[in-house]
């Protein structure tokens, strides 16, 4: 029986990763069993209504999309993300205060969902995690964005600045409060390279945590709801997603303000600045 095609594709989850996973080429049973983690009872009767509403082909023991399911899994896939993007940060997205962010932002917020990768495909978590902490320590540049004061990220930045390396933070009101109480002497120290930059956001605005090296962007939307042994990170690699982290954090810069080099207890903004004469 053929159903509405927006309910066979999106009303159920194993359908749905079902069709991506048929996206790249045919798949026997035993690489969908495989791959989802699922069974032959329960992917059958999926497979027998993906075929019924003409999604999916059958050739021998391989199924494949037919050209009915290329043409609207290309089209559902950045749905699928954006879904899951939000739905697996959704205390950070409730959490961004009306006003707080713009149509610009949202944009970039949109770009992301075309970067993330389809899960790490062909690479365990060990090698992500290896090839991240290489692209962490090699950078020539370094530009970070932080909104959540629990990540270890202040700590690598401050040995690639010491090492000479170009190193630019963008620190949420909250997070620049404790930095200072943490890092004191190593602000202090930081200030005073013509390599190091940092600027503070107002509390209106709640950028997600991002990382950008020469070759990678790590996005976290963790918040001080979040789980510790939850996953929020989005690591994203090649040229693009460069280009999308340098541009996500200028677009961030040009609306925080920049620090003076001085004492870190005595460190003001622009604007405080000129109200403490």
């Amino acid at each position: 029986m053929r159903s509405s095609l927006i309910t066979v594709l999106l009303s159920s989850e194993k359908r749905t990763d079902l069709l991506l996973f048929l996206k790249e080429k045919p798949r026997t049973i035993e690489e969908i069993n495989s791959e989802l983690g699922t069974n032959s009872v329960a992917i059958l009767p999926q497979l027998k209504r993906l075929k019924e509403n003409g999604l999916v082909v059958q050739e021998d023991r391989a199924y494949s999309l037919s050209l009915l399911g290329k043409i609207l899994v290309r089209r559902m896939e950045s749905l699928v993300k954006a879904f899951r993007l939000l739905e697996d940060n959704y205390d950070y997205w409730s959490g961004v205060k009306p006003g707080g962010a713009s149509l610009a932002f949202f944009k970039l917020m949109e770009e992301l969902m075309a970067l993330i990768p389809d899960s790490s495909q062909d690479e365990d978590a060990s090698s992500a995690y290896q090839k991240t902490t290489e692209a962490l320590y090699s950078s020539k540049q370094i530009l970070l964005i932080i909104s959540h004061h629990d990540l270890g990220y202040p700590g690598i930045c401050a040995e690639n600045a010491k090492k000479g390396l170009r190193v630019s933070i963008i620190l949420t009101q909250l997070v620049f409060e404790k930095f200072i109480e943490e890092f004191k002497e190593e602000l202090d120290t930081l200030l005073l390279l013509e390599n190091f930059e940092i600027y503070v956001l107002n509390e209106n605005i709640t950028p997600p945590t991002i990382a950008v090296t020469d070759t990678m962007v790590l996005t976290c939307f963790s918040t001080s709801k979040s789980n510790e042994s939850e996953n929020n990170t989005i690591a994203s690699f090649g040229e693009k997603a460069v280009n999308w982290g340098q541009e996500t954090f200028e677009y961030f810069r040009v609306l925080a303000k920049p620090l003076a080099p001085m004492p870190s207890n005595q460190l003001l903004l622009p604007d405080q600045r000129g109200d403490s004469k």
